[in-house]
C-alpha cells in the first residue's frame, strides 16, 4: 500500500480493495475539514492519534462539530476515543462512533456504537424552512418544521462556530435552542445538535 503526502500533514493512502474508496490518513483529528476531505473525493477518514476528550467542554464540541461534518458527508471515519466527553450520551449516539475506546472510554465507545444509527437525529434545509427528525431510541420521536425568521436563525446557528458569530436575535434563537436540545453551547463554542442530511435514502426509522 503506497502513502503520498499531500501537504499540511495529510496522507493519501491507495485503496486496500475494490469498493474501499480513496482514505485521507490524517495525524490528528481537525487538521482538515469533512467538507473539503469531501470534495476532494475521498470516502475514508482514519486518524492515527487517539481523540482525547474530557479535559475541555469547548474543544468537545468541536470533535462534535467534526464527527457531524463526517457524518453529513457520509464519510467512514476510523478513530479511536480516549476519555469521556463531557456531553451527555444522547448528544453524541447520532454521530459516527469511534472504532474503539481506550482507557475510561472503552464502556462509552460499546453504548455508543450500539445506539448508532445513521439518520438518527438530523435537519434538512428548504427553501425559507428547515425541518428537523429526531428519531433517537432514547427518547420520543419529533419532527419539527421551521419557517420564516426562524429558520434564518437555525440557519446562522448552524453555520456559527462561535457565540460572538451570531447577532442578537440569533443569539436569543440559541438560548431556545439549547433549552429544547437543539444546540449546545461552550464558552467560545456553539454547536447545532442535528446533523445536515445530504445524502439519501436514509433509514425508514429517519424518513
Amino acid at each position: 500500500m503506497t502513502r503520498t503526502t499531500t501537504g499540511a500533514g495529510l496522507v493519501t493512502r491507495e485503496p486496500r480493495g475494490e469498493g474501499t474508496g480513496r482514505t485521507l490518513v490524517l495525524e490528528r483529528w481537525g487538521t482538515a475539514a469533512p467538507a473539503e476531505i469531501a470534495a476532494a473525493g475521498y470516502e475514508r477518514v482514519l486518524v492515527e492519534e487517539p481523540v482525547m476528550a474530557g479535559a475541555d467542554l469547548d474543544e468537545d464540541l468541536r470533535l462534535l462539530r467534526f464527527l457531524s461534518g463526517c457524518t453529513s458527508h457520509t464519510l467512514r471515519l476510523d478513530w479511536v476515543l480516549g476519555g469521556l466527553p463531557l456531553v451527555g450520551p444522547r448528544d453524541l449516539h447520532h454521530l459516527v462512533p469511534p472504532a474503539r475506546g481506550v482507557g475510561d472510554a472503552v464502556g462509552c465507545v460499546a453504548a455508543w456504537r450500539d445506539a448508532y444509527r445513521y439518520g438518527a437525529y438530523y435537519y434538512r434545509v428548504g427553501p425559507g424552512f428547515v425541518t428537523v427528525k429526531d428519531v433517537r431510541p432514547d427518547g420520543e420521536s419529533v419532527h419539527l418544521t421551521i419557517d420564516g425568521e426562524s429558520a434564518d436563525q437555525f440557519r446562522a446557528l448552524a453555520g456559527a462556530t462561535s457565540p460572538a458569530d451570531l447577532d442578537e436575535a440569533a443569539t436569543e434563537a440559541l438560548a431556545d435552542a439549547v433549552e429544547f436540545g437543539l444546540a449546545l453551547r461552550g464558552a467560545d463554542t456553539v454547536l447545532v445538535l442535528p446533523f445536515r442530511m445530504r445524502h439519501w435514502p436514509v433509514p425508514y426509522v429517519a424518513a
